[in-house]
């Protein structure tokens, strides 16, 4: 009895520490950088849990640590789910820049000319919300020292949502 109680103890243990290592939680900054005139997008995902979503997405066998082949894949799962139109409702041509390594963090760079059309942003994101429905991305809009945000759940999958410094929106 003692010897079952502690396998049910150790199989506990291992699957709140399993579940206690996933933040389901990314963050993109996306941000007016005057001095090259282009709107810049960073992607923040945990690396533990890209790695995770890399494995049941892409490839069995990916490793985002140390395959380059391997981040770029997913690199362009996370372009593929992330979308932004200016005020005009025009879907804006992102270009895919590069990925980073640091720490804990995988980062994925996009980048766009700034253009006057840029007032007010419509944002859509759903990166890793088919795999964990309550993943929750949060999107950061900086401009002028001024940060405007959305937190996006899986049930905004499919919305557009309109980030805007405008006071009166």
């Amino acid at each position: 009895m003692l010897r079952l109680m502690l396998k049910l103890a150790l199989v506990l243990m291992l699957s709140t520490n399993a579940l206690a290592h996933q933040q389901q939680e990314t963050y993109t900054n996306v941000s007016f950088n005057q001095r090259s005139a282009m709107l810049e997008v960073q992607h923040r995902f945990y690396l533990h849990d890209a790695e995770h979503a890399a494995k049941r997405l892409l490839d069995k066998n990916s490793d985002l640590m140390s395959d380059p082949v391997s981040r770029e894949a997913f690199a362009y799962y996370a372009i593929a789910k992330f979308a932004l139109q200016d005020e005009t409702k025009q879907t804006l041509p992102l270009n895919y820049v590069g990925t980073e390594l640091d720490g804990k963090y995988l980062w994925v760079y996009q980048e766009t000319p700034i253009t006057d059309k840029m007032q007010d942003l419509w944002i859509k994101m759903s990166s890793l919300q088919e795999i964990w429905p309550l993943q929750i991305n949060h999107i950061n809009l900086e401009k002028d020292k001024k940060v405007t945000s959305v937190r996006l759940h899986a049930s905004d999958a499919n919305q557009w949502h309109k980030l805007s410094f405008n006071l009166a929106d």
